[in-house]
């Protein structure tokens, strides 16, 4: 091929990573990377940067080098488009992409989504693994009232014996506040991670579903959803409401990410306060009040009775993730 045809070419693709170099760059420096990407896997776009950056070198370097034939042994695999028609259809692909990068809004998931991918308020998992638990509890009970009756079959009677009141017995010790309070979520069956979690809410007077713990938070009240029951809750989100909601009720509701935002769920909780339909759509707004119990196909749901609500800007990072952690501080 003519070398100055093959410079425009090595021109055209130093360009295309350049620009793409420049972006991921433009996304890291205004902060805004997390509306697309969960932080877990910054990391890896922080690699990703460094590699385009040497290869945009490298295709900068061809540019001046020159060559006539490919530095690779690929045997020509990796041609140059032979006409003006192919070059604009490949280099369109590439160039498209960066140039929308650039020129469009960085716009954060909302109602609009919500609306067509449908929003969890009682998660399906946390109903399967209520009922799970359930089952298990009660094929446990069924047991250990079988064995107790066997039992009694088998063993004579034996009257009690006075006991010596001057014998000195010792006294039961006194459950400290937390100890009552694991006992009482530990029986419900649901393990220790999310005991730790159900203790750590029900000790604060006010519960703040803060991002750290929204989403292992919103779970936990709904597998003990009687405990907290009357417990006061602080959270902040988006308004979304859907057709069937009547004037007085929204949802206060936030993206879970677990990779990008092409794998966004949407999470949330049912708000009631007598003037909510003042509150636009997509607006976000911080809810303060008294959770109260519902009954929904069977199952025990909680709702946000509203004593106040306030307008508040959308955080820098509006999606919220599993943290993974027991308790947040743990």
């Amino acid at each position: 091929m003519d070398q100055n045809k093959l410079k425009r070419h090595h021109i055209m693709r130093s360009l295309i990573l350049a620009g793409i170099t420049a972006l991921l760059a433009y996304l890291f420096l205004s902060e805004t990377l997390s509306h697309y990407l969960a932080p877990r896997l910054h990391m890896f776009s922080y690699v990703t940067l460094v590699i385009m950056g040497l290869l945009t070198i490298v295709s900068i370097r061809q540019i001046f080098v020159g060559s006539s034939v490919y530095d690779c042994d690929c045997e020509e695999q990796h041609k140059v488009p032979r006409t003006p028609m192919g070059s604009l259809l490949v280099y369109s692909l590439f160039v498209l992409p960066i140039v929308m990068g650039f020129v469009m809004p960085d716009k954060i998931l909302g109602s609009d989504v919500a609306e067509k991918r449908g929003i969890t308020l009682l998660s399906n998992d946390v109903r399967k693994l209520a009922d799970v638990t359930a089952n298990a509890n009660a094929n446990a009970t069924e047991n250990v009232e079988q064995t107790a009756e066997v039992k009694k079959d088998a063993d004579p009677i034996v009257e009690p014996q006075p006991e010596d009141t001057n014998q000195g017995a010792t006294p039961p010790v006194q459950a400290t506040s937390d100890e009552q309070l694991r006992q009482r979520f530990s029986n419900g069956g649901f393990g220790d991670f999310y005991a730790d979690i159900a203790v750590f809410l029900h000790k604060q007077p006010v519960i703040e579903l803060n991002d750290k713990v929204f989403l292992d938070g919103l779970t936990t009240m709904e597998l003990y959803a009687k405990e907290f029951a009357g417990k006061e809750l602080e959270t902040m989100g988006f308004v979304y409401r859907q057709p069937d909601f009547t004037k007085q009720q929204f949802v206060v509701a936030r993206f879970s990410v677990t990779c990008c935002t092409a794998d966004s769920s949407v999470y949330g909780v049912l708000v009631e306060k007598e003037d909510a339909n003042k509150w636009a759509k997509d607006s976000w707004v911080k809810v303060r009040g008294k959770l109260e119990l519902r009954q929904v196909d069977g199952y025990d749901m909680l709702v946000l009775k509203a004593s106040q609500v306030e307008a508040v800007s959308a955080p820098k990072d509006p999606y919220v993730y599993y943290s993974f952690e027991s308790v947040p501080g743990s």
